[in-house]
């Protein structure tokens, strides 16, 4: 890692902005910035760590949520699912000797002005000149101060993955995948169900987007609502904590010193419970605020199919959202057998208080469990009891007067019901 005294500005795009050094097998992300290959990685597996089935990290630089394609892997081999921007890795290799490499083939030793980010090369001045009259506009050729001041980005567009410098041409619906002329008759020539991308990409517009853009909307809502309920259960809990302390406050000081170390285990057991249940329900809000952000980006990237006209370009990023959501759909039926909504229950009775060693115990009781349909379900407050004392909850006008009539002790009970 670099010293202050080494470190560069993160606008010289040149540089790592992590590490603040050259670029070292550079991976570009969606919203074109771009950062060494052990350096994404160690930020990856950083970010998403903590978070409970993560679909995704946020650009270390700009912020931006990056929705992983296949997150369903382990965090630590997302890097590979970026491309390489081996533009910035070939600008990285220039040494104080920063010749021209067309002259240099030549043998002459000629200062390199400019870049062409189309033949990844070093050029003199006047092989800019040769190269332009050549090629036309067919090549961009820029300055090392442009690539400094402004993002070098590695865009596959219509091109196939595997085959970066050929166009997509057919679509395998067998493999359910976008390929160029060379993958359809070499890997999927035994495939029974090739079409072109044309024929595809006609079928993609009038059947498929607005099923993809319906089933994405309502995947959208279904997470914003699991994420409101979420938020709105961490402060139910805390108001409930807060509640259930004032509780344990008034029954301390009637209980005076005997109940001072009942009073301390039992607002222990809260705070734990406390900091239990609001941890579990705000790693659901992450991770469904997650998925939220990544269908949300689908959506952003279907909408954008609407003025394409450029059949390729469209099924290969139809077929990507597609994919997406399909998968995200599979991630999210998981993970929600893991998110459930919680409250506190306290147990503290003061009928039988002076016969108790404790306050008694704060639970985590499930209001509602996304994996399974909402049941109605009532739950009903039991009472101690001793020999000679009638079973059933007593009157709440005479519990009342029993207990204002405790003279070293009191206690409450805090019973609540599930929500349907």
């Amino acid at each position: 890692m670099a010293s202050n005294k080494d470190s560069v500005n993160c606008r010289d795009f040149t540089k790592c902005a992590i590490c603040f050094e050259e670029f070292k097998s550079p991976k570009c992300l969606p919203c074109s910035h771009s950062f060494c290959r052990e350096c994404l990685a160690a930020h990856i597996t950083t970010s998403c760590e903590s978070k409970k089935a993560p679909v995704g990290f946020c650009c270390p630089l700009c912020r931006d949520f990056i929705p992983v394609e296949n997150f369903m892997v382990d965090c630590t081999v997302w890097v590979e699912q970026f491309p390489t921007n081996d533009k910035l890795g070939k600008v990285s290799q220039i040494s104080e000797e920063n010749f021209c490499e067309a002259c240099y083939r030549d043998g002459d030793q000629m200062q390199a002005e400019k870049f062409c980010l189309s033949c990844k090369e070093r050029l003199c001045n006047m092989c800019v000149k040769y190269h332009r009259r050549l090629l036309a506009d067919a090549h961009k050729v820029v300055t090392f101060d442009d690539m400094k001041y402004s993002p070098v980005t590695v865009v596959l567009g219509n091109l196939c993955q595997k085959h970066e410098k050929k166009k997509i041409k057919y679509f395998c619906k067998t493999h359910s995948l976008p390929c160029c002329t060379t993958c359809a008759f070499t890997e999927h020539r035994k495939c029974a169900d090739v079409e072109t991308v044309a024929e595809i990409a006609e079928r993609f517009r009038v059947e498929e987007y607005g099923k993809l853009t319906d089933n994405m909307e309502n995947l959208e809502k279904e997470l914003i609502s699991i994420k409101e309920e979420l938020e709105k259960n961490i402060s139910d809990i805390e108001k409930k904590s807060e509640k259930l302390t004032e509780e344990a406050e008034e029954s301390y000081t009637k209980m005076q010193r005997h109940l001072e170390k009942m009073k301390n285990n039992y607002l222990d057991q809260l705070s734990r419970k406390t900091k239990e249940s609001k941890t579990s329900l705000q790693e659901n809000v992450i991770a469904v605020g997650d998925q939220l952000a990544y269908i949300t980006q689908c959506r952003k990237s279907q909408k954008g199919l609407q003025e394409e006209r450029e059949d390729a370009l469209y099924v290969r990023q139809h077929h990507n959202n597609n994919r997406k959501y399909e998968t995200l759909k599979e991630k999210h039926q998981q993970s929600k057998a893991a998110i459930k909504l919680l409250q506190l229950k306290s147990e503290l009775d003061c009928d039988s208080f002076e016969r108790s060693n404790y306050f008694g115990n704060i639970h985590l009781e499930t209001l509602k469990d996304y994996c399974m349909p909402p049941k109605p379900v009532q739950i009903f407050p039991t009472y101690t009891t001793t020999p000679g004392q009638l079973k059933g909850p007593p009157k709440p006008q005479q519990a009342h007067k029993n207990a204002s009539k405790l003279c070293h002790s009191t206690g409450f009970r805090s019973v609540f019901h599930k929500k349907s």
